[in-house]
């Protein structure tokens, strides 16, 4: 296994740091000169690292560090003699060491000369010298102390010399049992650079949930090499001492291989945890009766590692149903499928590879010695760290190999390291590989030369008619971490385990390529071809010339009768092939530059034909006799004009013909291919032909997108429920057939083109989630109510509706009543998203926002547009770019709702402006916990007043407070030419620390647009989490503009103005007694005590201002008196009609608003968060604030 994965102290992985093993307490005038002596010299000579006191003197105080020794040594042990209990610091060590045995010291008697009862019993010259020390202090409770701990030591097994051998056998058998204990308590060594453990080893401990009293078992599992045995290291050393009995036993596997290694094992495993050399347990089975008798009464910490067999686990542990309540089990493997065989009684984790900056550090520590690389070594670094993937393995051992070495032995290693694999690294990677069957190792030499990041179903499908049993073995290798899938169902193999297995190959014959099985170097490859020198050897080429290479080919695959795979790129020829291989499964040649195929060429087997691109245009009727073919990919073949019969080709679940732009005419068989999934035919422009009907029970896609001479859709003969996506777009299909209605599987349709009507069986698709209209697309009316959707009880709501549209996108539209139709009678209330563009659309429904799910809202080039009513708010993005008739108002309406949508703008009453939305709570919750980013873009250039940051320029600065807040973000940019695209980025900076806040593209014609972002608190949180706010935090935000490649740099784009709406995160004030009035002119004085003022001073000077809610006057004064360093001074007064003259205390503080907002912020910062004599303290605002207002008092 791999050492490590983020750069941590060592001593992150074990409970405590120990100074020594053994720390000895003994009576200095009996024993210091004699057997104590002995005892240590014995114990440092088997370099057991021990405390002897050798200074203190009899009666002197034990010091703080004396007792720190005590609890940083592993094992103290006692020795009792004679006239230990007279000595009062031997008694104080004896308690210390007492309350150390409580956090796992271990703990061991010598009782020299002296009978454990007497100690015990507290008898003899111990009860006297203990009824001494009862005279002598008045401290009973000290006395009892030291009684508890002589009779608890007194009762702990330990060594009792009665001279029946010669006291240097005695004390060997005392250095012998503590050299046992200190290796069964030694931490293990973890990594020489720990990078990347501590976050990986908290997961798993969350697993283990150790606090938990039931048994748990945790299986991890990953890659060889991937560092599963070195975080299996650290999480034994944090936990270790919390158990009655640990072990851990390494690479199981290769003990495993013989039943005295399994012995040997289970022999370890019981000396681990009981600590007895001597037990023996014969043959396995009577190991496994031993080991669950043994240890079923301890909370034990097991860890298996290296486990690759079923059969290793039951040998050691048996059934795994003994284990004491507490006990923890760890099984590393590198077969996910092992520890399946458990079921829920385990809970996995994978080990997956180190991240880009972990892996920077590792392979830095081995290649230099420190966190960075050499300035000029960078890039060749850099190379390296790609290369491996993350794979801890690969980085430690390719950095300790490069340490030291100069730039041209760096370029040299890399270059073998390409080609030739390091070894050290293949020993471990092939460990894997050797525990595969026959067609198991093919399959995974198949995917490693060959189909790599390939669809899985796709190498399943060509494999299986290799007689290679791909259902079954791919799994197998998915389980053993050889292969993973991504969420795309593609097969990935990671690059040095593809390296692996593709130097398995190049071994089967290092000089002569035409001797191995697989072929994927294109020099080896176009080397046989021009030679001719082919063999049946050989199952697969991969031939992917770099740049076009031109080869005559002829015969020169007659050779190869076995081939089954053949991949060719960049390889032009002239003249005719005369011969492909029978035995192809697996044809992938595009650009084939042969008008036919060779006459004699009829495969049988064939599963996959890709010929995109190529110069076939006659000849290849055979290719579809094939019962085994599965895809076929014609797409850009020119040369095509009518495709043949393909009715022996009943298989086919693909079939690609997109662009081939001379194709007029489909055989009508494939209107019956019932196996046929995928269908394409976009930009077929000269398509006039299709079958007449179509019977495709499978068929799941259809794109006839860009056939702009087909006039004529087919009939639809039955119900096709699989057929989820339908593109019809820009065809010369204006009408539709009845039968139309019988496509009730569809989700996802495109259609229109210029004036297209539809049938009323349109309306029975009632599974449409997506809808793209282009052009005028006439729906019918004025239906018969039994072929009516039934009616939502809201008024208002669409009458034909489409029950599970979500996406909606109309572009195009000329004519007005249709919008507004379609807008109408066809969205649902789930909406999601909406898009319209280069269309009439003047307004949008009065039910708009009641559109509860529409997140999107799009509206591009809609000049007659004038009024959006109301946005839902469930809305992130709004676009209503280039609508040249939503004047300014209209977009300062919109600009006002999504920011209440947001709750940013908490000011807006006092700027004039009347907000009717009352923000849900659950909204509120959703947008500052959330991950989304809210945006909207608007014509203007004005940034709205209620934004309190605002500056002209690039960049804008000001403080938060201790909390991250919601951010609001508004540009206005500026161009002399809008003739092009420009792309943007927002740095934020906070205390320093600088991040990418927002990124993207200032569209054509968009300069005089606002564009507003918002970035939730979660979010933000999330981006600056290695960092530490304090009370008072600048941030900064700047924008930059840049050129994009394609761009001509004569003008450059700039930003006018930048505002910065922030969330107050100071708190609210609390609310104030409901059965007081607060604050009346007549009042007793208050004597200034510190920051207090008197209420003399309060009456000096008073403005009048107002505080957000209901019946309350605010008042305030400046006072610049010395005592109070000009303090802003506040009164509140609640106005009542039954105005009673109730004295009331009123002490004044300062504080300050952290949001530092300009004069219309309205946070609560008036108000303070405490009372005071029974009603209100108010509080003030240091001047230095730079709130506006308060500078002019």
């Amino acid at each position: 296994m791999a050492l490590v994965t983020s750069r941590d102290s060592t001593s992150t992985f074990t409970h405590r740091s120990k100074n020594f093993d053994v720390f000895l307490s003994f009576k200095g005038e009996d024993t210091r000169l004699g057997f104590t002596s002995h005892l240590y010299n014995a114990l440092c000579q088997q370099g057991i690292h021990t405390f002897i006191n050798n200074n203190l003197l009899m009666g002197e105080q034990i010091s703080t560090e004396f007792f720190k020794t005590i609890e940083s040594s592993m094992i103290s042990i006692i020795v009792f003699s004679e006239n230990y209990a007279f000595s009062t610091q031997c008694l104080d060590e004896l308690v210390k060491i007492i309350e150390c045995k409580k956090n796992d010291q271990l703990v061991r008697p010598v009782f020299y000369d002296v009978d454990p009862s007497e100690i015990r019993n507290q008898k003899g010259k111990f009860g006297e010298a203990l009824a001494k020390h009862e005279e002598n202090f008045k401290d009973a409770e000290r006395v009892q102390r030291w009684r508890d701990a002589l009779y608890e030591v007194a009762n702990i097994s330990g060594w009792h010399y009665k001279h029946n051998c010669t006291e240097f056998e005695f004390i060997q058998g005392i250095v012998e049992e503590v050299s046992n204990s200190k290796l069964y308590r030694m931490p293990l060594f973890v990594a020489k650079y720990p990078v990347g453990i501590n976050s990986r080893v908290e997961a798993i401990e969350l697993l283990l949930d150790i606090e938990s009293n039931d048994v748990r078992m945790v299986g991890i599992y990953g890659l060889g090499g991937v560092g599963k045995t070195t975080i299996t290291k650290a999480i034994y050393n944090r936990i270790f001492y919390l158990f009655d009995g640990r072990s851990f036993l390494e690479n199981i596997r290769e003990k495993s291989e013989t039943n005295e290694g399994i012995i040997q094992l289970q022999e370890t495993l019981l000396f681990d945890i009981l600590g007895n050399k001597n037990l023996k347990v014969g043959n396995i089975s009577r190991g496994i009766n031993m080991i669950n008798e043994s240890l079923c009464g301890k909370r034990v910490l097991i860890i298996l590692d290296g486990v690759d067999d079923l059969d290793q686990i039951e040998k050691l542990l048996g059934r795994c149903d003994w284990f004491a309540s507490g006990s923890r089990i760890i099984i590393t493997t590198r077969d996910k499928h092992l520890l399946a065989t458990f079921g829920n009684g385990l809970s996995t984790y994978e080990v997956k590879g180190l991240n880009e900056h972990e892996a920077f550090e590792l392979f830095n520590q081995y290649a230099f010695k420190r966190n960075e690389p050499k300035e000029d070594y960078l890039e060749l670094a850099n190379q390296v760290i790609r290369n491996a993937k993350g794979l801890p393995l690969a980085l430690t051992i390719m950095g300790a190999d490069l340490y030291g070495r100069k730039k041209p032995e760096w370029k040299n290693s890399l270059y073998k390291y390409e080609k030739f694999p390091n070894k050290d690294i293949q020993k471990i990677l092939k460990i894997s590989y050797e525990g595969l069957d026959e067609t198991e190792r093919d399959i995974f030499l198949d995917i490693a030369c060959f189909f790599n990041g390939q669809y899985m179903d796709y190498v399943v499908d060509i494999l299986e008619t290799c007689d290679l049993y791909p259902v079954s073995g791919i799994p197998k290798l998915i389980d053993k971490c050889l292969l993973t899938i991504d969420q795309y169902n593609k097969l990935s193999m990671h690059d040095l385990l593809q390296q692996m297995g593709r130097e398995i190959v190049r071994q089967e014959s290092p000089r002569m390529p035409r001797k191995r099985s697989r072929l994927w170097f294109y020099k080896d490859g176009l080397d046989l071809l021009i030679e001719n020198k082919g063999s049946d050897k050989i199952q697969g080429i991969m031939l992917c010339s770099p740049k076009p290479m031109k080869v005559q080919l002829k015969e020169q695959f007659l050779k190869m009768k076995n081939l089954r795979l053949l991949i060719i790129r960049n390889l032009h020829s002239s003249g005719h092939l005369e011969y492909l291989p029978n035995e192809l499964r697996f044809l992938d040649w595009p650009g084939y530059p042969f008008s036919s195929l060779p006459t004699n060429f009829c495969p049988k087997k064939l599963v996959a034909l890709n010929m995109s691109g190529s110069r076939l245009e006659k000849k290849f009727k055979q290719i579809f006799s094939s019962e085994t073919l599965k895809y076929v990919n014609f797409s850009w073949c020119k040369y095509i004009r009518k495709l043949p019969d393909l009715s022996k080709a009943p298989n086919i679940k693909e079939l690609d013909l997109r662009y081939c732009t001379n194709l007029v005419e489909v055989h009508d068989s494939v209107g019956h291919l019932e196996k046929l999934e995928v269908w394409e035919l976009s930009n077929c422009t000269k398509l006039r032909i299709l079958p007449s009907c179509l019977m495709m029970k499978s068929l799941a896609s259809l794109t006839l997108s860009g056939c702009s001479s087909l006039k004529k859709f087919p009939d639809i003969s039955q119900e096709m429920k699989c057929l989820g996506k339908l593109a019809l777009h820009s065809t010369g299909i204006c009408e539709f057939p009845s039968s139309f209605g019988n496509l009730i599987g569809l989700k996802s349709l495109l259609l229109g083109n210029h004036l297209v009507h539809l049938p009323s069986s349109i309306y029975k698709l009632q599974h449409i989630e997506r809808l793209s209209l282009y052009g005028d697309v006439i729906f019918p009316k004025d239906l018969e109510n039994d072929i009516q959707p039934p009616c939502n009880s809201y008024e208002d709501f669409p009458k034909y509706v489409f029950p599970s549209l979500n996406y909606l996108s109309l572009n195009f539209f000329k004519i007005r009543s249709e919008i507004d139709f379609i807008l109408t009678s066809f969205c649902p209330f789930s909406l999601e998203s909406l898009y319209i563009t280069d269309s009439n659309v003047v307004t949008l429904p009065k039910f708009f926002g009641k559109f509860e799910r529409l997140h999107m809202l799009f509206i591009e080039r809609c000049n007659e547009l004038q009024e959006i009513p109301r946005l839902p708010q469930s809305i992130i993005k709004v676009l209503t770019s280039n609508c040249h008739s939503l004047n300014s108002e209209s977009s300062s309406k919109l600009f006002l709702q999504f920011g209440e949508i947001l709750g940013l703008p908490p000011n807006i009453s006092c700027l004039g402006g009347r907000s009717d939305i009352s923000m849900d709570p659950q909204l509120s919750r959703r947008i500052s916990q959330g991950d989304d980013e809210y945006e909207i873009i608007l014509p203007g250039h004005d940034i709205p007043n209620w934004i309190n940051h605002q500056s002209v320029g690039k960049s804008i600065s000001f403080w938060i407070g201790p909390e991250f807040p919601t951010f609001g973000l508004c540009l206005a940019f500026g161009m002399d030419d809008d003739y092009s695209d420009y792309c943007y980025r927002v740095d934020i900076t906070i205390n320093g620390s600088r991040r990418t806040f927002k990124r993207g593209i200032l569209f054509k014609n968009s300069f005089d647009h606002l564009w507003f972002f918002c970035r939730p608190q979660s979010s933000l949180q999330k981006q600056f989490q290695d960092l530490k706010l304090g009370y008072r935090n600048q941030v900064e935000l700047s924008c930059e503009i840049f050129f994009p490649p394609f761009a001509p740099r004569k003008s450059t784009p700039f930003v006018k103005r930048m505002g910065v709406h922030v969330e107050c995160r100071c708190s609210p004030p609390p609310p104030p007694p409901l059965n007081s009035s607060i604050f009346h002119d007549n009042y007793e004085e208050v004597q200034p005590r510190g920051r207090r003022i008197s209420k003399r001073i309060v009456h000096q000077r008073l403005r009048l201002s107002h505080l957000r809610g209901p019946g309350f006057i605010l008042r305030r004064l400046l006072c610049p008196t010395r005592s109070t360093s000009r303090q802003l001074l506040l009164k509140a007064r609640k106005l009542s009609s039954n105005n009673r003259k109730r004295k009331r205390a009123l002490v004044a503080r300062s504080c300050m608003c952290l949001c530092g907002a300009q004069a219309s912020c309205q946070c609560p910062k008036e108000v303070c968060s405490t009372y005071s004599a029974g009603l209100a303290s108010v509080c003030s605002m240091n001047l230095d604030s730079p709130t506006r207002d308060i500078r002019t008092a």
